[in-house]
């Protein structure tokens, strides 16, 4: 007679980008900050040399910029990288793919027009801004740190080591 585990199978997702995340490590507020600064400068300006070409074309470029730079570089954009942050899938633990990352920055890709638009800047205020408001407050009164981008895109922020590991607690 079999006897049965009472311990649930793991699943492996038969996927090539492999499970990195070994135990999670919420990114500090701060960092997070830092990070979407530099993020946000990047994209402002992919807006204002992509404006001087065709003033449609830079918005269009920052906003598709804005929406997949978390899925460009394994779950990093340039400002996680350099302060040394990942986006990752909640629960798999997989590096933030271009969905994941175009979902979890839907309130900054909706930011954009307005702000880089005088004509729409009283849209901004009274529309974006509280939005924008509802993520760091979000961030930092939730434990996981999740903010509502990282509800839709089911995903997580992470510090990162350079060696290729997470951050254990």
């Amino acid at each position: 007679m079999r006897t049965m585990s009472t311990a649930p199978k793991k699943r492996r997702s038969r996927t090539r980008r492999t499970s990195i995340f070994l135990g999670e490590r919420h990114a500090p507020l701060l960092s997070r900050i830092m990070a979407k600064s530099i993020d946000t400068v990047i994209v402002t300006a992919m807006f204002f040399l992509g404006a001087a070409v065709w003033t449609p074309f830079g918005l269009v470029v920052a906003i598709l910029f804005a929406g997949v730079q978390d899925g460009m570089w394994v779950g990093q954009s340039i400002g996680k990288r350099i302060i040394g942050l990942r986006v990752i899938e909640d629960h798999r633990g997989l590096p933030c793919g271009f969905r994941n990352s175009l979902l979890r920055n839907i309130p900054f890709m909706l930011a954009i027009p307005f702000a880089g638009l005088p004509i729409l800047w009283a849209v901004f205020l009274i529309g974006i801004v509280p939005i924008l408001i509802l993520e760091a407050y979000l961030v930092a009164s939730l434990e996981s740190g999740t903010r509502l981008g990282d509800i839709l895109g089911n995903t997580l922020v992470v510090e990162y080591l350079d060696d290729g590991m997470h951050q254990f607690n």
